[in-house]
């Protein structure tokens, strides 16, 4: 596992945790210049929206989905837009590492998948071992 796969984990973990100090301080020492930069965050995200969604999700059912998310944001919302969440979302549940159209930048394509994942986290229930054990997943895929 290299250094910004841990601290990628590192990260995710603290927002998992709802440690948002930790968060803050660790999501500094991301570098988006290195080549890694978002495998680990995507890993994470396509392991659990593939436990999500174990039979897979046809277009309608994702873009629902990605509605209900957007609806249930307050700030920041605004920021995602909801065909590429969709691309996202369908990306990783076919376990591809970006979605057909590409992504836009790594910094829009982490915060999205740390949205989304957050969400999917708290929707299969995990709780301090379940998160651990995705963390953990996540550390032995490189990418998505």
């Amino acid at each position: 596992m290299t250094s910004a796969t841990s601290i990628e984990l590192d990260v995710l973990g603290a927002l998992l945790a709802f440690d948002f100090i930790g968060f803050a301080q660790k999501s500094a020492a991301l570098d988006p210049a290195d080549p890694a930069y978002g495998r680990a965050v995507g890993a994470a995200f396509g392991i659990a929206a593939r436990r999500r969604f174990p039979e897979g999700a046809a277009p309608g059912e994702i873009d629902g989905y990605v509605a209900e998310v957007l609806g249930s944001l307050d700030a920041g919302a605004e920021d995602f837009d909801p065909a590429f969440l969709a691309g996202l979302l369908a990306a990783g549940l076919a376990g591809d590492e970006e979605p057909a159209g590409g992504l836009p930048d790594p910094e829009t394509a982490i915060q999205a998948r740390l949205v989304l994942t957050l969400r999917l986290a708290r929707e299969l229930g995990l709780d301090a071992d379940g998160q651990r054990e995705l963390l953990s997943e996540a550390a032995g895929r490189p990418a998505v």
